[in-house]
């Protein structure tokens, strides 16, 4: 049993006392709705469509919502990109780098006891490496993820992690504090089967669905049936493309099996022309029968892109869990790039729209075809498909 004595302090935070400036959430809040207008989703979405009452009227409850909060100092970012999500644009990203991460981060004040926990679903123990959160149920439909250990000095005993919140329409938000102290909003979240997804949180301190490449490319034969790719990244660099071009020229010609996987978790983009020449020459290879794409939350921008072209293959059958939903906008050559006058929030916004045809994975992802368990190893449980 663990018992925090430390009061809150909810009126000097690194992001209210920024730069010595006197800032509310609400200030903020006016600053970003002002420069959201620059997105290019916000013209396609709310400017070309009439929206802007329906904006407005979000903007209020989002006010609302900050008012009532006790922990709006601390939250405040989160608000402020849940207010940005009203606008269905993944590159649209609002954040803060805080000073100093001690300051910046809630403590629990009350006492618990993580021998009881709720059986409603979402409370519980859960772990995301060396870092190790309870979650407890603070009031209907609020839970506080409250830190009991961590390989971070910032991160104490009795400090809040992270904040789930139920809708009035029933489905789970995240208020998500990163280790270095920035936070992130997500809507939509599923809590279930033990582990909070688009976040590596979970009760098991298991990680199949993660995938880290120690090489940007991976080759290897698997089985008598199976050849695996493992793409880390797309990012398009000159080094990179060469890599890529000597990766493919090696290990292209080894595909002879009838089943191929690809490897995308984790994968966060970059530009779909590094996978050129994968794409074309699995359109000449008559051997593989099925070839089985690996995604997971982390599966991002140019990488989904390529996945939804390695689908237009018959053969292709795309296994794990939803994307990251990064695709309808880009930045293009460069993204518009501010900062509130306030707290020096950052705001880095889309520039183009990529196509309407992908308006229905924004944000969502794309949906696998076969969802994967976090129980044993993907590339594993593929194989056992056969």
């Amino acid at each position: 049993m663990f018992k925090p004595t430390i009061t809150l302090l909810l009126l000097l935070t690194t992001f209210l006392n920024a730069q010595n400036k006197s800032c509310n959430c609400q200030d903020e809040l006016e600053n970003v709705a002002k420069l959201i207008t620059n997105a290019e989703s916000f013209k396609v979405q709310i400017k070309k469509t009439g929206k802007e009452a329906d904006f407005k009227a979000w903007k209020t409850k989002i006010a609302t919502e900050i008012e009532n909060d006790p922990l709006k100092n601390y939250f405040c970012v989160g608000y402020l990109q849940k207010f940005a999500s009203f606008i269905k644009d993944r590159h649209n990203e609002i954040y803060l780098v805080p000073d100093e991460v001690s300051k910046s981060i809630p403590k629990y004040q009350k006492s618990f006891d993580t021998r009881f926990v709720q059986n409603d679903g979402v409370s519980g123990i859960y772990h995301m490496g060396s870092d190790k959160i309870y979650v407890n149920k603070e009031t209907d439909g609020v839970w506080y993820g409250i830190t009991l250990a961590s390989n971070s000095e910032n991160w104490t005993k009795g400090t809040i992690r992270l904040k789930i919140q139920q809708t009035s329409e029933g489905n789970y938000e995240l208020f998500e504090f990163y280790q270095n102290g920035m936070l992130f909003y997500q809507d939509n979240v599923k809590i279930q089967n033990g582990r909070i997804h688009g976040t590596f949180w979970n009760t098991a301190n298991q990680y199949f669905f993660n995938k880290n490449h120690k090489n940007n490319f991976n080759y290897v034969s698997l089985s008598p049936s199976f050849d695996y790719i493992g793409i880390k990244t797309l990012r398009r660099t000159r080094n990179l493309m060469k890599e890529a071009e000597n990766f493919y020229d090696t290990n292209l010609p080894k595909l002879t099996h009838k089943n191929l996987i690809i490897d995308l978790r984790n994968n966060g983009g970059g530009a779909t022309k590094q996978a050129d020449e994968l794409l074309k020459s699995l359109k000449k290879n008559k051997n593989i029968e099925k070839i089985y794409v690996l995604i997971n939350f982390k599966t991002g921008s140019s990488a989904e892109l390529t996945a939804l072209a390695l689908k237009k293959d018959p053969r292709t059958i795309i296994a794990g869990e939803n994307s990251r939903g990064m695709l309808a906008y880009g930045y293009g050559n460069k993204s518009y790039s501010a900062e509130t006058d306030c707290a020096g929030v950052q705001l880095s916004l889309s520039t183009e729209q990529a196509g309407e045809n992908f308006d229905t994975y924004e944000i969502k992802g794309i949906t696998p075809d076969i969802a994967l368990d976090n129980q044993s190893d993907w590339v594993e449980q593929v194989m056992r498909l056969q």
